[in-house]
Order: structure tokens, then sequence, then C-alpha cells
């Protein structure tokens, strides 16, 4: 073989292991030491990032990017998380559009306690109850920096602080 064939087959070999390694990273749990020296999982899964819709008045106005961690009780198989995370992820995203995670002051955080509460009550469905003990809301990135228009109560409660 001829010296480009040789790195030609190097640079392919080593993107397509890159790329395997990068599409398994997120979903493996980390990994701790224990004092003996053995390897035991840590029990957590973190579930890659997901689009939110922020839906007012029937109609999306904003985009929540989150990402979350589920906390594992201890013994729980991380396999068994891995083949149903796709399943986990498409029944959060229906609920969302269904009965939207919107807060009522912000359109740029979800409503944290109510979707950390829909996981939880789906991971015990898809996964078996008691192998999730808490879920963990790790990042929210809004697309636009946007806040609720105020009410008309509001709106009416600043004029009368404004006037003399």
């Amino acid at each position: 073989m001829s010296p480009r064939n040789i790195l030609t087959r190097r640079v392919l070999i080593t993107a397509a292991v890159s790329a395997v390694v990068s599409m398994a990273g997120p979903a493996f749990a980390s990994e701790k030491k224990k004092e003996g020296g053995e390897q035991a999982l840590d029990p957590t899964y973190k579930l890659g990032s997901m689009t939110i819709p922020i839906i007012a008045n029937g109609r999306i106005v904003n985009y929540v990017f989150v990402a979350m961690t589920l906390k594992l009780t201890s013994g729980t198989e991380v396999e068994s998380f891995k083949d149903k995370e796709p399943a986990l992820r498409d029944a959060i995203v229906r609920a969302a559009y269904k009965t939207p995670f919107t807060r009522a002051d912000t359109w740029k955080e979800v409503d944290g306690p109510r979707l950390t509460a829909f996981v939880l009550g789906q991971c015990a469905v898809l996964f078996g109850k008691g192998k999730v003990a808490s879920v963990e809301i790790v990042k929210q990135i809004p697309r636009q920096q946007l806040m609720p228009p105020k009410s008309n109560a509001a709106i009416q409660a600043d004029r009368e602080v404004v006037r003399p």
C-alpha cells in the first residue's frame, strides 16, 4: 500500500471511532471509583437536551432547550434506560404540547416542578416503580429572551401607583 492510502485509511478509522463514541457518550451513566479499586456505576442517567415549547393562549411564543438528569436508585440497570429513552423523550414532548409546562411569570423557563413530576411519573411507567429516585433539571436555555405581557390588572395597578 502506498503511504497516502495508509493515511487515508487511518483518518477514516479515527473519524468512525470518534463518531461512535460521541453518539454513545451522553447516554452512559458516569462512573465512580470505589475504595477497593472496583468500578461502580454512579446512579445517574443524563437525558440529552430536548426542546420544550412555551405556549400561551394556544400559540407557541418561545422554546426552551432543557437538559435533565435522572437520579437512579442503587442497583438499577442503565442498559434498560438506554433502550427506552426515546419513548420517555417522546412522552415529554407530547405532554409539553398537550398541557404546556409554561410558567405564568416568564417565558424563558419551563415550570420545573410540573415537568420533573411528569418525568418522574413517566419513568415509573416506562422503567418500573422505584428505579428513578428523582429528576433534576440541569440546564434551561431559552431560544428568545421574552417576558410575558402584563395582564390588564397589572397595568391598572401600575397606573394607580404613578398617579399623584
